[in-house]
């Protein structure tokens, strides 16, 4: 739209922007706006809905800057992911359906043309591409159609007579899991190497395959590659917890939003990245590219902007949203070596409604950024319930943000000659010669290679075409060693860094090519070096791992993606047995060494083994690695090894038992996750290192966290094997009052463990001893249950007679894990000694209804029929607290105290605390409705990654915990605490799925009513 014909355009102009365009302001009027942040607090918005001229008065944006309104209800609703195709136009995906997935075949969502036939700025023309579909997501337009997810598969549609309609599709990968919906498949794009690349969302697990039929698995966060034809599919990284948003920059890095930890990830290919139930490897993590985070976990949406239509400070910028906050964050980097940095600018756009939901940002073909915008008084998957009538499944908009006097016309590629196509691939804006290259392969193919191959040998080319030229001849397969050569030692950077992306692309190196490769590693440009090194990682080859090891050591500190990118290269070649073979038996120094002990260490195999334990013979290694090493060692070594192991162990801190010990419990759990049990010379090493520690230490108050755990081993060791000499020495613990709590149920839970006969009267006389402590009496609890007995099982059922109710609940939780105790649990009901309410607590209900009698089943329904159900007695808590409730700031240091000793073990916020579950940063503008909610009714909407599950064991015990990750011949979960524990795969019955969160339901009995308002007043000031 041109802006400046006459003045009497632009005073009328002035009078509609005043109308329907949005208010802008520099920093300061920001401020003096007065916004109120609460409004960002409310999981169901109190607001009321607005038109979209209404909601488009409420933007906030920097000077110059305008938004019209490019889409809306009724043409288009509830917006998910866009694409442009090479005429322009914008793809919508929309989903109506979305929470609930339809039933196969019943679907009503859809896919969207939108165009703007008369440039005013607005699509006039929509034309609903498939109009079936079940919550579709991530899509690309494609010649002769498009690519889309709709669940359970990806599809690819094919419009036949060329009327936007799909005629007919097809399944190109799948079916994924779909079981949580609001991640998914998402984000489709077409890469400078023709695949389409995608993310794969939050806690779905799903094995695809192309036409190859060699699968990729992908666990919760992935993301991945696949043909066009559907022929093969490959996963580019891994981890992560939901991947929403993604671009790439013109010297081919690939950006990566992550919805719940940081906007910007500059992802490394095969990189392994956090994620949830993820054991951190020895060698860490992939790196990041930030450290702050936006203060939210949902963030959606990622562009990074290299066009020019945006004024200079504006380019070369992240802009992401924030579905939560109603705005759209702006962030810019500088390289430190080939590691980006990020810093945090002002905010490019807020949103006075908070309905507004920016799930996806594109920038368009004219320069222009596009926003959808899933209006809604709801966004929270979990957050709030699924079914809530709230949610609004009608609404949404696409907006459209220009810089005034900045727009450049949208041309149709499609009917592009030849000759146009090759001066698009030259054009000043990367998305531009993007679409030009696609086309240009697309439509002419082969009939393009001999004018490629002419403008190639032109001196005028210019670096930005060369790039793309380079790109179409590979794709079709006409890209020479000798071009490709030259590209390797051109003279500019991205020309070099593009040509090594291609060369990663070829199964083969010829020697030439793998010579060049092995000079530009130590090459001055580190991104070239990195561009080499990731090319190596790609393709591991027998004489290229030396190289890898050699450069390692003179890359800088501050590089952490060059060093990565090395050691993951290192890692791709180890893992192959015949390059591994080779390298454990050269000779190396001690730098060398310890880069391949660290790299060999996260390989399970003999040959690592036997190289770590020859290598931490020879060289020094910090206690952290030392212990590392051990559990790998532990699953790998065989025969004789195993006791040079044990002796290179005992002889590390011989005189030192409460550091020795960590080696020992390392190796127990390398033992276990093999599959085997310890051999009966590290049983006894075992034995006499808890015997040491149990009687060198002082029966005391106050011990620290390393006097601590030491104990904790020793006494667990003392129950395992029955140490029954320790009996004296563990009772001492069991009754110093001063002895905190979790040492001294871990001696009542050993005490069990040696001689229940003797031992159960006095745990039962503790908890029902007034003077102790409500919380060692629910720790307590559990360990009487160890014992089958009747003594145990009444000793816990004097326990419940005046107990408060968290007491209750835990007795009854250990009573209702076998038949036997589930009758003498109705019985203490039924004789007043306890609530029948307890019977249908979270912890209590599911074991106890679980292998039921019919006896037993009939007196639970009549003792439970008549209560008020737990829903609606929480519900009326949580309005009686918050009544009275009031944000206190002289409550935050009492609250962060509440905080680190009930959350802080399982949660991360401010890059502190557990990952167990959900990192909580920014989650004071959840609002304190929502945060009494979760914390007095956890169970209310349970997100499927924190879903506990009931595990039955062969000896007929039970457990219950949070399921973390499958590894070896163990599965590994989390308990209540944080804890984690394993359990061998040959000892488990079945696993099966519960109803219930991990999160302890039993706050509301737990917190007193000053505890609740300090934490509430605590989590509601990190914002």
């Amino acid at each position: 739209m041109n802006y400046q014909k006459s003045k009497t355009c632009l005073t009328l102009l002035f009078i509609l922007l005043l109308l329907f365009s949005c208010k802008y302001s520099d920093e300061d009027e920001r401020k003096s706006l007065g916004i109120d942040e609460s409004i960002y607090a409310e999981h169901v918005r109190s607001a009321e809905f607005q038109s979209p001229e209404e909601e488009m008065r409420d933007f906030i944006l920097p000077p110059g800057f305008e938004v019209t309104l490019f889409a809306s209800e009724p043409d288009i609703g509830k917006p998910i992911n866009m694409a442009f195709d090479e005429k322009g136009r914008l793809w919508v995906s929309q989903s109506f359906e979305y929470p609930f997935a339809a039933e196969p075949g019943k679907g009503k969502d859809r896919i969207s043309v939108l165009e703007d036939t008369n440039g005013d700025g607005k699509a006039d023309k929509i034309t609903h591409f498939a109009d079936d579909l079940n919550i579709p997501i991530g899509l690309v337009p494609v010649k002769g159609g498009a690519i889309a997810y709709s669940i359970p598969n990806v599809y690819r549609f094919w419009d036949d007579d060329g009327d936007d309609v799909a005629d007919r599709r097809e399944v190109l990968l799948g079916p994924f899991e779909h079981k949580d919906t609001h991640g998914m498949v998402n984000n489709l794009f077409r890469g400078f190497d023709g695949w389409i690349h995608a993310s794969h969302g939050f806690s779905n697990i799903s094995r695809v395959s192309g036409k190859d039929r060699d699968s990729i698995l992908m666990v919760s966060g992935n993301t991945f590659r696949f043909r066009e034809d559907g022929s093969r599919a490959e996963k580019t990284s891994d981890g992560r917890i939901n991947p929403f948003g993604s671009d790439y920059d013109e010297m081919g890095y690939h950006y990566s939003a992550d919805c719940h930890t940081l906007p910007i990830y500059q992802l490394i290919w095969g990189g392994n990245y956090s994620q949830w139930g993820k054991q951190t490897p020895n060698m860490g993590f992939a790196p990041e590219m930030m450290d702050y985070g936006l203060n939210s976990t949902a963030l959606s949406g990622l562009v990074y902007y290299t066009d020019d239509q945006f004024p200079e400070a504006y380019r070369n910028s992240f802009y992401s949203g924030d579905v939560v906050t109603c705005r759209i964050s702006r962030n810019t980097m500088e390289f430190q070596g080939s590691t980006p940095k990020a810093s945090r600018q002002e905010d490019f756009l807020i949103s006075k409604d908070p309905w507004f939901r920016p799930v996806d940002i594109k920038i368009g073909p004219d320069g222009a950024m596009y926003v959808a915008d899933f209006y809604n008084r709801i966004i929270g998957h979990y957050e709030v319930a699924l079914d809530h009538p709230g949610r609004d499944r009608v609404s949404g908009r696409i907006w459209k943000i220009t810089y005034k006097g900045n727009q450049r016309p949208v041309q149709d590629w499609s009917k592009a000659n030849l000759e146009s196509l090759i001066q698009g691939m030259g054009h000043s804006i990367l998305q531009i010669r993007m679409t030009a290259t696609d086309v240009l392969v697309d439509k002419f193919g082969e009939k393009a290679i001999p004018e490629l191959l002419k403008l190639i040998q032109t001196e005028s080319i210019s670096a930005d075409q060369m790039v793309q030229v380079h790109w179409a001849l590979f794709r079709l397969g006409s890209l020479s060693e000798k071009q490709l050569l030259h590209a390797m030692g051109h003279n500019n950077r991205n020309v070099r860094l593009h040509a090594y992306r291609i060369l990663a692309e070829y199964p083969d190196l010829s020697p030439a090519l793998k010579n060049q490769a092995l000079k530009d590693i130590t090459d001055q440009d580190p991104h070239v070096q990195r561009a080499s090194a990731e090319m190596f990682s790609r393709r591991p080859g027998m004489d290229t791992y030396e190289a890898l090891v050699k450069v390692h050591s003179a890359i800088p500190s501050y590089d952490t993606h060059l060093d990565y990118t090395v050691r993951m290269g290192l890692y791709h070649h180890l893992r192959l047995p015949a390059i591994l073979n080779k390298a454990v038996n050269q000779t190396w120094n001690e730098q060398e060494s310890k880069l391949l002990a660290l790299v060999v260490s996260d390989i399970p195999s003999q040959a690592s083994a036997d190289f770590l334990l020859a290598h931490v013979q020879q060289y020094p290694e910090s206690d952290a690695r030392k212990t590392a090493f051990a559990k790998s060692m532990a699953k790998g070594l065989k025969g004789a090894k195993r006791v040079e192991l044990l002796a290179w162990a005992k002889s590390l801190d011989a005189t030192k038992p409460m550091v020795a010990y960590k080696y020992s419990q390392a190796m127990a759990q390398g033992f276990l996750e093999a599959g085997e049990q310890a051999p009966a010379a590290y049983q006894d090493w075992q034995q006499s290192l808890a015997t040491a520690i149990l009687s060198n230490a002082t029966v005391r108050s106050g011990q620290d966290e390393e006097e601590k755990a030491a104990l904790v081993f020793a006494m667990q060791t003392a129950g395992i094997y029955k140490m029954i000499g320790q009996k004296e020495r563990l009772l001492a613990y069991l009754d110093h009052a001063q002895v905190q709590e979790d040492v001294r149920a871990e001696a009542g839970k050993s005490l069990m463990m040696l001689a229940p006969q003797t031992f159960s009267d006095h745990l039962g006389e503790i908890i029902t001893d007034n003077h102790v402590a409500v919380s060692l009496k629910r720790k307590l609890a559990p360990a009487l249950g160890i014992w089958d007995d009747d003594r145990a099982r009444l000793a816990l059922a004097r326990g419940l007679k005046n107990a408060p109710p968290e007491l209750q609940e835990s007795i009854a939780a250990t009573l209702s894990k076998n038949s036997r105790g589930k009758t003498v649990l109705l019985e203490q009901i039924q004789s007043g000694n306890a609530s029948a309410r307890i019977l249908t607590a979270g912890s209590v209900q599911e074991s106890f209804l679980s292998g039921i009698s019919p006896a037993q089943k009939q007196q639970f329904q009549r003792l439970t029929e008549n209560l008020v159900p737990v829903s609606e007695e929480r519900q009326q808590l949580i309005d009686k607290r918050l009544a009275s409730f009031e944000p206190n700031n002289e409550m935050l240091i009492s609250g962060g105290k509440v905080y680190e000793q009930h959350c802080g073990l399982c949660h991360q916020m401010d890059n502190k605390g557990g990952l167990i579950g959900p990192q909580l940063d920014g989650v004071g503008n959840w609002g304190k409705v929502a945060l009494a909610t979760k914390i007095l009714d956890p169970n209310r909407n349970i997100t499927e990654n924190f879903r506990t599950y009931n595990i039955a064991m062969k000896n007929g015990q039970s457990n219950s915990g949070l399921f973390r990750r499958d590894q070896g011949q163990t599965i590994v979960f989390a308990n209540q605490v944080g804890e984690e524990f394993a359990i061998s795969k040959a000892e488990m019955k079945e696993m099966a799925p519960s109803k219930f969160t991990l999160m302890p339901d039993n706050f509301h009995a737990v917190l007193s009513e000053e505890e609740f308002k300090a934490l509430l007043s605590y989590l509601l000031s990190k914002k």
